[in-house]
Formats: C-alpha cells, sequence, structure tokens
C-alpha cells in the first residue's frame, strides 16, 4: 500500500480519503429539516437571553442602582450571539411542512413580541425570501 507524505508524517489512502470526505462534506449544505428544528431552539435561547438581561438592566436603572462592571460588554456579547442565531437560522431552508411551520411560529412569535407593524411586516418578508428558495416547503397557510 502506497502512503502519502505530509509535513507531520505519513498518512495511508484511507485516512487522506477519509480527510477529503470530511473536508467535502462540511462545505456542502446540510440537509436543512436537520437544523432548522435546534436552530429555533438556538435562536429562541439567544432572544430570551438578550431580552432577561435588558430586563435586568432596566429594572437596576429603575431603582437607581449602578450596572456592574463589564455588564454592557456582556450585553453587547448577547447582542452578538443573538444576531449569530438569527442569521444562521435564517440561512437554512425549511424541507418540510414541520419546519416550515415551526420557522413561521417563530418568525410570528418574534415579530408579535416587538410589538410593532414594522417588525411584523419585516418578518413575513424574512419568510417569503426563505419560502421562495428552491427546495423550501410550502409554507404553512394562515389561519
Amino acid at each position: 500500500m502506497a502512503m502519502l507524505s505530509t509535513a507531520s508524517g505519513r498518512l495511508s489512502r484511507r485516512t487522506a480519503l477519509g480527510a477529503f470526505l470530511v473536508v467535502v462534506a462540511s462545505r456542502m449544505p446540510a440537509i436543512a429539516s436537520d437544523g432548522v428544528l435546534p436552530a429555533i431552539r438556538w435562536a429562541e435561547a439567544a432572544d430570551a437571553a438578550y431580552l432577561g438581561s435588558g430586563r435586568i438592566a432596566d429594572d437596576r436603572a429603575k431603582a437607581g442602582l449602578p450596572q456592574p462592571a463589564g455588564w454592557s460588554a456582556y450585553r453587547a456579547s448577547l447582542a452578538r450571539v443573538r444576531q449569530t442565531a438569527r442569521l444562521d437560522l435564517y440561512a437554512l431552508t425549511p424541507t418540510t411542512p414541520e419546519t416550515a411551520a415551526a420557522l413561521a411560529a417563530y418568525h410570528a412569535a418574534r415579530g408579535e413580541r416587538a410589538g410593532t407593524s414594522g417588525a411584523r411586516r419585516a418578518a413575513r418578508r424574512r419568510l417569503r425570501k426563505v419560502f421562495a428558495r428552491p427546495g423550501a416547503a410550502l409554507p404553512p397557510r394562515p389561519t
């Protein structure tokens, strides 16, 4: 069996082929139905953490207490995590009716939680773009 040489040692053909397949598989888009539901849970958790920290900051401000050292950096990190979670969710395409309904429910809840017509329109616009992608499941019917 021939061996491939590398700077760190020698690799067998099987190892090189396995590494190649791992790299190729990581570059290919994952099946969306496998990732939409966990991504929704992650986005919901990030939203809840950010909103909870905002409530804490508001309560402390109303009580006249100063914010702890590093609080603004903590809030900024929560905002970045929330943005990343939302972008990751938006990048996925729902391929089953179950994931389509869950995604629509998440966006509807986000729009309602914001309480503005602009937020609801933005959520509907995002959903239209997601459901217009090739391979996307049909959007759930409005009730």
